[in-house]
């Protein structure tokens, strides 16, 4: 297959993180496997992808400039595709731009969305909120089939479940994770890595924790003082956003990692967050608050289960502080978690819905 792979507005430092590094690894092994692919994004600042299509519009100005400069750049981007002549299209969920739905005249579309669109742009403003509800039909709809990476999502983005989808749970690529040496603190250290502008993290309620169990050492990473917005306690540092380099060298002297601890802010129960496939992977013990769609029925001694509620971080500071201590010098057995993490296996099954897709055509 020719697979285009399409982002829109996706910003230059979740490009920089998890996000890029799950795109990176997917378009790696689609060419393993002998298809022919190729990014094709619209950004407002230079990518980690030299190789690859950057179209990048100012985003200077006030917003009726930002957004004639957005089209002008996106009417390029598509006529590149186009040249590009796609079997599929693989195309990330943005908010809409003019004219992004003449992408689906080019070749057939598969939509891949990572959260429930609706509750994520209202937490921006109205702008943005009545932008994508008003618009996002116009993505949606003439999509040939969509990949999300839990049930709920189905559920939630295809009610009447009449579009052909997978729930393909987002993966870790092994190859590129070495397991970190157990630690030897004196204080259990807890880690969270994460991007600002994302209340769903829960970086308050660990700041919380924190100021609650001082013999806690917190890391966030990806967050600064100016994302905070408030003093923090001095066992939590802020160590801003780091390269791969920056946190394997936080993760080597963590005990236990945290996923998102407020994904009922986003009116959802179930993800398969990567931060904690990444953490996992690593050896890295860790704190889910939600129902992971691949390890909700893994029992393991270094996974601390907690509910998903608005207090559940503080309501089990004591059980959080227990654990943490007990994982000081141990590490996740990783023969028993990579099986449900590895992403060569998902992309296997991506694939085969592509193929689907276009054998349907």
């Amino acid at each position: 297959m020719r697979i285009a792979y399409v982002t829109i507005h996706v910003a230059p430092q979740i490009m920089q993180g998890g996000a890029g590094k799950k795109i990176k690894s997917q378009m790696r092994i689609w060419r393993e496997h002998g298809h022919e692919v190729a990014l094709f994004s619209l950004t407002p600042a230079e990518i980690p992808f030299p190789e690859e299509h950057q179209f990048i519009f100012e985003s200077r100005g006030d917003l009726f400039r930002r957004e004639i400069n957005r089209a002008s750049t996106l009417k390029r981007m598509l006529a590149v595709i186009r040249q590009f002549n796609p079997e599929l299209i693989y195309l990330r969920y943005g908010l809409y731009s003019y004219p992004l739905h003449r992408i689906f005249k080019i070749a057939p579309v598969v939509l891949e969305t990572n959260s429930d669109d609706v509750q994520e742009y209202r937490k921006r403003g109205a702008f943005f909120y009545w932008m994508n509800r008003l618009t996002r039909k116009l993505t949606i709809a003439p999509a040939k089939g969509l990949i999300v990476p839990s049930h709920e999502l189905v559920n939630i983005l295809l009610p009447n479940h009449d579009k052909p989808n997978r729930v393909i749970s987002n993966g870790i690529d092994l190859k590129d994770v070495e397991p970190l040496p157990p630690t030897k603190n004196e204080k259990p250290v807890i880690t969270l890595v994460g991007s600002p502008g994302m209340n769903w993290h829960g970086v308050d309620k660990l700041i919380k924790l924190a100021e609650a169990c001082p013999e806690i050492f917190v890391n966030i990473v990806g967050y600064s003082q100016k994302d905070i917005g408030q003093p923090v306690p001095q066992n939590v540092r802020l160590h801003g956003f780091l390269d791969k380099q920056g946190v394997r060298e936080v993760l080597m002297k963590t005990d236990v990692a945290c996923g998102s601890l407020a994904l009922h802010r986003n009116k959802m129960e179930e993800a398969s967050v990567l931060k904690i496939r990444e953490a996992l992977a690593h050896g890295i013990p860790v704190i889910i608050a939600y129902r992971d769609t691949d390890l909700n029925e893994l029992s393991l001694d270094t996974i601390l289960r907690i509910p998903n509620t608005e207090n559940n971080v503080l309501e089990n500071a004591a059980k959080i502080h227990e654990f943490a201590l007990g994982m000081i010098g141990r590490r996740v057995d990783i023969k028993t978690v990579a099986p449900l993490l590895d992403q060569g296996q998902k992309e296997l099954t991506r694939l085969a819905f592509f193929q689907k897709i276009l054998d349907a055509k």
